[in-house]
């Protein structure tokens, strides 16, 4: 068990922070003494003494953190920098996350309208009134007023908005409507072109973490960097200094925010994984991120994100050679086997998250993201080289883009078809999730992985049949009730739900507006 010597350090770090943003330093110093505690009953004095070290660094950094954040002058204008890109809400308001000089975390911000040139990286006056911070972190309060623009990006900020901007502008043009927001998504975590209603697609489906930085998004990267850097016949430490590379280079064009952090180091773990012959390094290497990341910014530790993404990467370290072996055993194809045991092992071990997050689970994630495997290392990399074309004058880029629209098509077709479905959510929670998930895995580990998927398979079929598709539940929502189509523009910020009162004949899909806001005909009744 030697190979598994940081990871009780590394749990006591991340739990330490925890309790010290939920409940307070003297939580966390008990959770730091029950870990030293387990391991002196064990006779691990080596390993009780740097749990105790990391376990007291990780209280005392969230501690004096969330000092200096309770203490903070939270009195209007707050100057800062735009940090991340700003996202729309499904309420219609902008979310913006501002980090001001000196502060230990960043203060998130809702405004009604924002400025097209509020940028990551721009300089921010913001203005309102305070409100106390629902999400656990730091920060004890968030704004509500204004954001407006003090100065522009400046300098590699400017410049990678400039690649985003161009791309999407390529990307607008010379893709479909299935393609167009996926593309820049999947390939510089821009979803600024994706619908609320193509998002929450992606959601249901699990295939969210396509459309953003994720470490499954740095390590295709950084693997690319190092199949070129190998193909041209260079050392191991040229490899690695390829990747590195490729690394500094895509987080700096996708923008300076935690998830990008966050993304870029698991990646990196994930490339560990790769180049390495042994589960050894990957799991002392994502033990080591989770100690640096959550001693860096005490936020993470209680970011859903966060644990997502070590959850997964954790998952196909440990879990995927052991689901393989498995599969192997079946008969098919290889690929099949390996995207198979990728997909479970991610999805095994973060589906009791998602059941915490959102009180409802996936029942086709797994299978949305063996289809769309073999799509996503072509988009992101052909994607990439479109992103240096569209920079060179010429129209260079409609090549790559070309080849990988049929591509993002599929990974939007298999989303929709599969979140259409009647049950392609299910309420759980986390307890539910991991018993499920755990006769599945003891079904492909027992060595009866063909029987185990045959009985997945009828379940869910059968559920399918026999399920009713839920009906909208639009109670509560803020309306926009208009006489005609032609009168429902301009739709006023923070509507929820577009109410056309014309009659005609009835509809046979339903209607979103252009930014994907449910618009309902009371007297056009229809499926």
């Amino acid at each position: 068990m030697s190979e598994l010597r940081l990871v009780p350090a590394a749990l006591a770090v991340w739990a330490a922070s925890i309790a010290c943003v939920l409940a307070g330093t003297h939580a966390a110093v008990v959770v730091v003494a029950l870990f030293c505690a387990g391991s002196a009953l064990l006779r691990e004095w080596g390993q009780a003494l740097l749990t105790a070290g990391l376990g007291a660094a990780s209280v005392l950094a969230a501690h004096v953190r969330l000092r200096i954040a309770d203490a903070w002058d939270y009195a209007s204008p707050l100057i800062g920098t735009v940090s991340g890109q700003p996202k729309l809400t499904a309420s219609g308001s902008w979310l913006t996350r501002i980090a001001l000089p000196g502060h230990p975390s960043t203060l998130t911000v809702f405004s009604a309208t924002l400025d097209d040139a509020i940028v990551p990286g721009a300089t921010v006056a913001a203005t309102g009134a305070l409100d106390d911070n629902k999400i656990a972190g730091v920060t004890p309060v968030v704004l509500n007023g204004e954001v407006e623009l003090v100065a522009p990006a400046t300098g590699y900020a400017a410049f990678a908005q400039h690649v985003r901007e161009t791309f999407r502008a390529a990307a607008t043009a010379r893709v479909g409507d299935a393609s167009r927001g996926l593309i820049p998504g999947m390939v510089l975590g821009d979803t600024s072109l994706q619908t609320p209603v193509e998002q929450q697609t992606y959601i249901d489906t699990g295939l969210s973490h396509l459309s953003a930085v994720s470490g499954s998004n740095v390590a295709i990267v950084t693997t690319a960097a190092v199949v070129v850097a190998t193909l041209l016949g260079l050392g191991l430490r040229v490899r690695l200094l390829a990747a590195a590379v490729a690394l500094v280079a895509f987080a700096g064009l996708v923008g300076p925010e935690p998830s990008v952090l966050r993304a870029s180091v698991t990646g990196l773990v994930g490339l560990v994984a790769v180049l390495a012959s042994t589960r050894t390094e990957p799991l002392h290497a994502l033990c080591l991120a989770v100690i640096g990341l959550v001693l860096v910014d005490t936020d993470l530790a209680v970011h859903y994100g966060f644990a997502l993404s070590v959850a997964a990467t954790a998952g196909i370290v440990v879990l995927h050679p052991l689901l393989y072996r498995a599969l192997a055993a079946t008969g098919w194809p290889d690929i099949i086997n390996r995207a198979l045991a990728v997909a479970i092992a991610a999805d095994v071990v973060t589906m009791p998250i998602v059941a915490l997050m959102a009180g409802q689970v996936s029942l086709v994630a797994v299978a949305a993201n063996v289809l769309v495997a073999p799509a996503v290392a072509p988009v992101t990399v052909l994607g990439l080289i479109a992103v240096i074309l569209a920079l060179l004058p010429g129209g260079l880029e409609a090549l790559p883009l070309f080849i990988i629209e049929p591509l993002a098509w599929w990974v939007h077709a298999v989303a929709t078809t599969g979140a259409a479905l009647p049950l392609a959510t299910v309420a759980a929670g986390p307890v539910a999730a991991l018993v499920a998930y755990g006769w599945v895995m003891a079904g492909i580990v027992g060595k009866r992985p063909r029987a185990t998927a045959a009985a997945v398979t009828a379940v869910l079929c059968a559920t399918q049949l026999h399920a009713a598709p839920p009906a909208p539940d639009y109670s509560g929502m803020r309306a926009h009730v208009v006489a005609t189509k032609a009168d429902v523009d301009p739709v006023p910020p923070g509507t929820e739900l577009v109410v056309v009162l014309e009659e005609g004949k009835p509809l046979k899909r339903p209607v979103v507006t252009q930014s994907g806001i449910p618009v309902l005909f009371p007297n056009r009744a229809g499926p």
